[in-house]
């Protein structure tokens, strides 16, 4: 066998092995149903809305937690706005003139962690959350992410299940099943107690934590990740609670996906060599014994597996161009006649196959936890656009870590 394909074997092992131990998780605790239980207590709660040229959807952030259903006498929003240059200043202000929960300030641009700290130091509520200014909650979100605190005090942190928010174009639909995915290995993570982000869409905290362990920090532009390792470090739990459901714009063309996703992988990388003493240590478990190798891991295959195929593509072209070379006779499209005799049963296509349909059942039960209804068209733009689309940001985001760059936000 050839050094390229052994790679290529070691790379789907891992996906392999990754998924089957998420599927050994699955099924030794499935997901609860969402209860139609309220909680018996309702503890304060600051929600705070960071934003910087947010103007388009502001409004419908800040009405969407004003719809939510907990009295309002225990919600605030507070909105900071991180020295924007359009209406979006203004907009929060008619909201904050208009509404007494919510409260409005802004300063000038610092990045969005200074945003969010600026919004702890002045709040006093009993749980502190987040939600980015293009994202959107659902009614009995906050009702279902109290009613998990309520049940375990030793609970720290809490994220959604994140879904995408009417996806139209191909790129929109390719992530609305990436995130149906993502659905479900969360919440395998949860199992693992080793969840490794607290995205910014509707994260929430005890702010007790903060006391502990600080506020945010820069973190490559991953704060949002950095607090994840830094609480882990600490011993602090953190949850899914799948049946809160928040709803979040993603990028529509391809640059603004790679360089989200250059920023997210570049964050992970740089993350993962601050927090380098947890890698393979039992004190961390299965955060630092798991997932944390397994990303780094993943991240490695997909390079590997990548450039593999591209070499693979190349060199097929070269030698056909070669052929055309030396014997003048042009390629023709050989005919197609299926017949069962000619398929192929070698151990990597068995392989491959197994992981595409590891992958169908994790959509299925992400889209089955969430109660979302992905049209056969989303999968059709997962699997043509997906691979081809992921190098371009983990090369990216390996050649930014290499050399230390800053990652791009925007």
């Amino acid at each position: 066998m050839e050094i390229g394909a052994l790679g290529l074997y070691v790379c789907l092992f891992i996906a392999l092995y990754f998924e089957v131990f998420l599927l050994i998780s699955f099924l030794e605790k499935r997901p609860s149903k969402k209860s139609a239980l309220r909680p018996a207590f309702y503890p304060t709660v600051d929600i705070l809305v960071p934003c910087f040229n947010e103007q388009e959807t502001v409004g419908k952030t800040i009405e969407s937690l004003l719809a939510m259903e907990y009295p309002q006498d225990k919600l605030t929003v507070t909105v900071v706005d991180d020295g924007s240059t359009d209406n979006t200043a203004s907009i929060a202000q008619t909201y904050a003139a208009k509404y007494p929960n919510v409260r409005f300030y802004t300063k000038e641009n610092g990045g969005k962690y200074t945003a969010l700290n600026f919004g702890i130091e002045n709040a006093t509520a009993d749980i502190v959350g987040c939600l980015d200014a293009d994202s959107f909650v659902a009614q009995d979100a906050l009702i279902e992410v109290i009613k998990s605190l309520n049940d375990n005090p030793s609970i720290m942190a809490i994220t959604p299940a994140m879904k995408v928010h009417e996806p139209k174009n191909a790129l929109e639909l390719m992530q609305a099943v990436e995130y149906t995915f993502g659905i479900f290995y969360k919440k395998m993570f949860d199992n693992l107690s080793a969840i490794s982000v607290l995205p910014g869409p509707f994260s929430l905290y005890r702010r007790e934590v903060f006391k502990k362990i600080g506020l945010f920090k820069h973190a490559h532009n991953t704060e949002d990740m950095e607090i994840a390792f830094r609480m882990h470090s600490h011993g602090l739990k953190i949850v899914n609670a799948h049946t809160a459901y928040v709803y979040t714009t993603v990028p529509k063309t391809v640059r603004a996906l790679v360089k989200q996703r250059t920023r997210w992988s570049q964050g992970f990388l740089q993350n993962s060599k601050d927090y380098a003493h947890m890698f393979f240590n039992r004190k961390y478990g299965n955060f630092g014994m798991l997932v944390l190798p397994f990303g780094l891991a993943a991240f490695a295959a997909g390079l590997y597996t990548a450039g593999y195929m591209l070499y693979t593509v190349t060199s097929l072209i070269v030698n056909r161009i070669a052929d055309y070379s030396a014997t003048g006779i042009p390629l023709h499209m050989p005919s197609f006649h299926f017949d069962w005799f000619y398929i192929q049963t070698s151990m990597i296509i068995f392989v491959t196959v197994t992981v595409i349909s590891l992958t169908l059942f994790a959509i299925y039960m992400g889209a089955k936890i969430s109660q979302t209804s992905l049209k056969p068209r989303s999968f059709v733009a997962y699997f043509a656009l997906y691979g081809f689309i992921a190098p371009l940001w983990l090369v990216k985001a390996a050649w930014g870590a290499l050399l230390a760059r800053e990652s791009v936000w925007r």
